[in-house]
């Protein structure tokens, strides 16, 4: 009883296959791609081959195939990149369909039984078939009379294997090159001898060697017709054949080279599918025309085929929807920074003026601060809260032209400028946009890129944004663009009128303190797999952290510090030397090592020619004390410190004012003619600039002149004038804060100050009396009555 089982079909095609002769096939077609790596995972890469009665039909039914076929195991060569594989197939034996069906995976199966062997013919039967066979085949190739004399000889007596290998060779090799020939008598006999031949010895011997004369017979008139037929292709033939074939090789060489998928074809879909502007589709066809006019491979396609490439992977109509919600809005911004109420204000101010007209051109934003306040993370935190793609381009150092406008196609390895580049990474039209370090572009003898950044910024003309590579008008209108920058004097002068300047000051302390607390230790806890069980940290070592080891306007250092202390703590733990820990003042300086930095603490004592002045520099605040000192001489004035020409002339308008006025002070004329007067700033390494000493420095000289000692407890800042008006200055909220920290009890600030206080935060209003003055008798009268 003949052997039956159940298998997936593999559907061939103008073409057949026979046991023992391997042969290689391409599978390119949706359904049978799905039945070969189903054949993979479930039937252990066999399957049964059946060929299509009608070659042609392009998705086959079940009505379709022929009712034999061949048992075949198969192992996958290649992987295209179209998804269609060459396989090798290794024919196994011939089999019987009894039942078609689908599996519940909906995969094409068939039960079949297996064919037994054909060789049973008597050796008179061998004989007398090797005879004929070896009359017919003696005009064909080689390898037919080999094994038809291997059969004579009585080297073989696999008769299948004899009659597989004439069949074969007599096959059409390239059936789909021709597409009369797929129909044609000899190919449907073709057909027909493998179907009978599988039944019986008696059909096999008569018919196939029969069929096998009359093929001989009628070769002679095949040939004759398919000359005819070549000679009368018309034109429009010949171009299909030579297109398709071009089209074949083209496919092959990108295949063997690692071409690009996006065929020229697929480009032509794009743009009938796609809504691209019009005119960009006509620049688009115009460039498509000129590739497949010109030799593959030359420089000219290789820069018109980048041409397409590029301006097809720019959005030119792909946006995303804004989120409207402002208290979603707030919700993010609040969650990943801390304070920064004025940049949160305006990017809610403009999710209300955008959720209310539907229409408002995106703004300008320019985000002003020291390096380390959180420019950057809060541009990604906007693009997060108003629902857009995020995109950067950094700008420092970029010193040419065309960094920005991109370069004329025509020059070698040309490409757009960085606006389009960040463009194509946003995939939308309407990204949220940061140029990074706007204020440290250059210039040189390849041109202005501030001036290419005009067009870019002005939302007057960034509707139709020029690049010279992709030559037609792009449309940055849509686009949120946010700067950030360090320096605001720095920015080109025309930049800066088309921005919203957002200063961002550098933390406080007290914010610093905030900020470790709710975002710092817990992000690094997190990103360190740990828990907050394991490791706390009070606000004593936070405090010691930011005070003795970093001095920094942002929080950068104070997150490096947190770090290498959690990882000190790992180490020590995966040691088994302790199991969870909370870090004070002394785990800091254990873990940390010796204080870094010391902050300027409060004079011990009251002293005479000992002021307290208030500075702020780009970490922060900090207090300032400027010392004078007299010695026998003749009135002149000696300044060290590393002082700065502004607080040089401060220095000089303060002996002016002080000179003029001696009798109100109560210094003695005399004094001046006959003593040189010294004033210093402690710290001579670190420079020191500005006019806001002015008072301090006055004060210090009034108290050396006067020999009356200030009190340790008062602080002072303002700029003074030559009839002693005191001007305002800037950093008074890091001023109060420094003086604050200090121990300091009275500041002392001009009253054009007052509209700042409200940024100084309340418990350094609690601790510190304020005192403001517009004139310097009005200091003077405040620090010299005080004992």
């Amino acid at each position: 009883m003949s052997k039956k089982i159940k298998l997936p079909i593999f559907q061939i095609r103008g073409t057949f296959i026979v046991p023992g002769i391997k042969e290689n096939l391409e599978v390119g077609r949706k359904n049978t791609l799905k039945s070969v790596n189903y054949a993979i995972k479930n039937s252990s890469n066999q399957m049964i081959a059946i060929t299509q009665i009608d070659p042609t039909i392009e998705e086959p039914s079940f009505g379709d195939l022929h009712d034999f076929g061949i048992l075949i195991d198969f192992e996958v060569i290649k992987e295209w990149k179209d998804d269609s594989l060459t396989i090798s197939t290794n024919p196994i034996q011939r089999i019987k369909v009894l039942n078609f069906f689908e599996n519940e995976d909906e995969i094409p199966y068939a039960e079949v039984e297996l064919i037994e062997s054909i060789n049973d013919f008597s050796d008179e039967e061998i004989k007398e078939l090797a005879d004929r066979l070896s009359e017919i085949v003696k005009t064909k190739s080689n390898i037919l009379t080999k094994y038809v004399s291997q059969l004579i000889a009585g080297k073989t007596d696999n008769l299948s294997l004899v009659f597989d290998s004439i069949m074969f060779k007599l096959a059409p090799s390239k059936i789909l090159s021709n597409p009369d020939y797929i129909t044609s008598p000899s190919l449907k006999r073709r057909w027909a001898i493998i179907e009978k031949l599988i039944f019986s010895k008696e059909e096999y011997f008569i018919n196939n060697v029969e069929t096998i004369d009359a093929a001989k017979q009628k070769n002679q008139i095949e040939q004759d017709l398919n000359q005819k037929l070549k000679e009368k292709m018309d034109k429009q033939q010949k171009e299909y054949y030579l297109r398709e074939k071009m089209r074949i090789i083209k496919d092959e060489l990108e295949d063997e080279e690692g071409g690009d998928d996006n065929s020229l074809d697929k480009y032509k879909e794009r743009l009938s599918k796609e809504p691209f502007p019009e005119e960009v589709k006509r620049k688009i066809l115009a460039s498509i025309k000129r590739v497949e006019a010109l030799q593959s491979g030359t420089p000219e396609w290789n820069t018109e085929k980048n041409y397409i490439d590029w301006i097809m992977s720019i959005p030119w109509w792909e946006e995303t929807e804004d989120l409207t919600d402002l208290k979603y809005a707030k919700e993010i911004l609040d969650k990943h920074h801390y304070g920064m109420k004025k940049v949160k204000e305006r990017i809610i101010e403009y999710l209300a003026v955008k959720t209310k007209t539907k229409s408002l051109k995106a703004p300008i934003i320019t985000l002003v601060g020291p390096p380390g306040v959180g420019k950057t993370s809060l541009a990604k935190s906007i693009a997060e809260a108003v629902g857009k793609n995020f995109v950067k381009v950094s700008l420092g150092g970029v010193k040419d032209e065309s960094e920005i406008r991109g370069h004329r196609k025509t020059y070698v390895g040309s490409m757009p400028g960085r606006i389009i580049q960040t463009m194509k990474r946003a995939k939308v039209k309407n990204p949220l946009f940061l140029l990074d370090e706007i204020d440290k572009m250059a210039s040189d003898h390849r041109g202005d890129p501030a001036s290419a950044m005009l067009e870019v910024l002005d939302p007057e003309q960034n509707k139709e944004f020029s690049d010279h590579y992709i030559e037609e008008p792009y449309d940055l209108s849509q686009v949120m663009f946010i700067a950030t920058a360090n320096y605001p004097e720095d920015i080109p002068e025309a930049l800066y009128d088309r921005m919203e300047i957002i200063n961002l000051s550098s933390y406080t302390e007290i914010e610093k303190v905030k900020i470790a607390q709710d975002y710092l230790i817990p992000k690094s806890i997190e990103q360190h797999e740990l828990t907050s069980d394991e490791i706390k940290f009070n606000e004593g070592a936070i405090n010691e952290i930011i005070k003795y080891y970093t001095r920094e306007a942002g929080v950068r250092q104070l997150e490096r510090h947190i770090n290498s202390i959690i990882r000190k703590y790992i180490v020590k733990n995966l040691n088994s030397e302790i199991q969870n820990i909370v870090i004070d003042e002394k785990q800091v300086n254990e873990l940390l090592g010796k204080r870094i930095f010391d902050h300027t603490e409060k004079q011990e004592a009251s002293q005479v020619g000992v002021v307290t002045g208030l500075a702020y520099t780009q970490f922060g605040g900090d207090i300032l004390p400027i010392e004078v000192s007299l010695y026998p001489g003749k009135g002149n004035l000696i300044l060290t410190g590393k002082l700065g020409e502004v607080m040089k002339e401060s220095a000089t308008i303060a002996l002016t004012y002080v000179k003029s006025n001696f009798e109100k002070f109560g210094v003695d004329k005399k004094v001046f003619e006959e003593n040189d007067i010294h004033m210093h700033v402690p710290e001579g390494a670190v420079p020191k600039d500005g006019p806001s000493a002015g008072i301090t420095i006055t004060t210090a000289l009034i108290s050396a002149l006067s020999e009356k000692a200030v009190s340790k407890e008062i602080g002072m800042t303002g700029e003074i004038t030559l009839r002693g008006n005191v001007l305002p200055i800037g950093g008074l909220r890091e001023k109060s804060i420094s003086a604050s920290r200090s121990g300091l009890k009275t500041i002392i600030i001009p009253k054009k100050n007052e509209r700042d206080l409200d940024e100084v935060p309340d418990e350094v209003k609690a601790k510190l009396k304020i005192i403001s003055t517009e004139k310097y008798q009005e200091v003077f009268d405040i620090v010299f009555s005080t004992k």
